[in-house]
């Protein structure tokens, strides 16, 4: 995260608000889903920008019409206010990993466990590895530009018989021409592998999967990931209705808040009666 910013804001329509209310998740879909089509392309890979899942916020508190009508709508829709990194941290205990692996644990933790956004535990069990998920440091500011160098990032690079890829380099740089939404991106690079194995058959089996992502083979392991919210952040939710939400629509939004959140605030929107 590039600058200190406390609170985040996020265009959405009713339906997902219901779903995001009831799991107490945000979902994060893979940069080939996106409305902006240059996303999911880079200058020397194919299909890569299936293993880079966002989830899309603005940092800008001013009610943006463009943001409510791509997004969300001026008749049904919400936009919640949530503060950054707003997502669960778990605690990694032996107890929870041996539960799902086939390898004894070991617990040289002393208690002192680490505590993550993804746990190995459910990495294991759906066959997949999400380094950012054990970093918590997953917040990004994306950066508008024209260079077609950013835009279509080169990934790969060799050193004699290795390969490197710069997976990092994904869903960080989009167009100029989408400077208005001033997008901050929750980012995550998930890839389907099963860790649970011994030094040398994990060596070879991701070996085997960069091989397949190198030759644009590799399929990635969903098309989504939900990430449970904190307690505290959730409770702490913010709700500003569209600017000409229905009678209907307002009743739904504040019986969704009544039944799984009536800590939350509701809000009107600063463009009622104006559009």
């Amino acid at each position: 995260m590039t600058d200190n910013i406390d609170f985040l804001y996020h265009y959405t329509n009713i339906e997902t608000l219901a779903l995001i209310l009831s799991n107490h998740t945000f979902r994060f879909r893979s940069l080939d889903q996106m409305d902006d089509l240059q996303e999911k392309e880079t200058s020397d890979l194919k299909n890569v920008g299936q293993f880079c899942f966002i989830s899309s916020w603005t940092d800008d508190s001013t009610e943006s019409i463009p943001m409510w009508n791509m997004y969300s709508s001026l008749h049904s829709g919400v936009r919640i206010k949530l503060a950054t990194n707003p997502f669960k941290k778990y605690a990694n205990t032996p107890d929870s990993i041996q539960a799902v692996s086939k390898s004894p644990v070991t617990d040289n933790s002393n208690g002192n466990y680490i505590k993550s956004i993804i746990t190995v535990a459910d990495m294991i069990a759906k066959k997949y590895i999400c380094p950012g998920g054990m970093s918590n440091n997953i917040l990004h500011k994306v950066v508008y530009t024209s260079n077609p160098d950013e835009l279509y990032p080169k990934l790969v690079s060799q050193n004699e018989d290795e390969y490197t890829i710069a997976f990092g380099s994904l869903g960080k740089y989009k167009n100029i021409h989408w400077q208005f939404q001033r997008e901050w991106r929750y980012i995550l690079q998930i890839f389907p592998l099963d860790i649970d194995q011994n030094p040398d058959q994990l060596n070879t089996s991701a070996q085997i999967m960069i091989t397949k992502i190198l030759q644009g083979l590799e399929k990635q392991p969903f098309s989504y990931y939900d990430l449970t919210l904190d307690d505290t952040a959730y409770s702490n939710m913010e709700i500003t209705l569209s600017p000409k939400i229905s009678p209907g629509n307002r009743l739904i939004v504040n019986t969704l808040i009544e039944k799984y959140n009536p800590s939350a605030t509701v809000r009107d929107s600063s463009l009622l009666g104006l559009i």
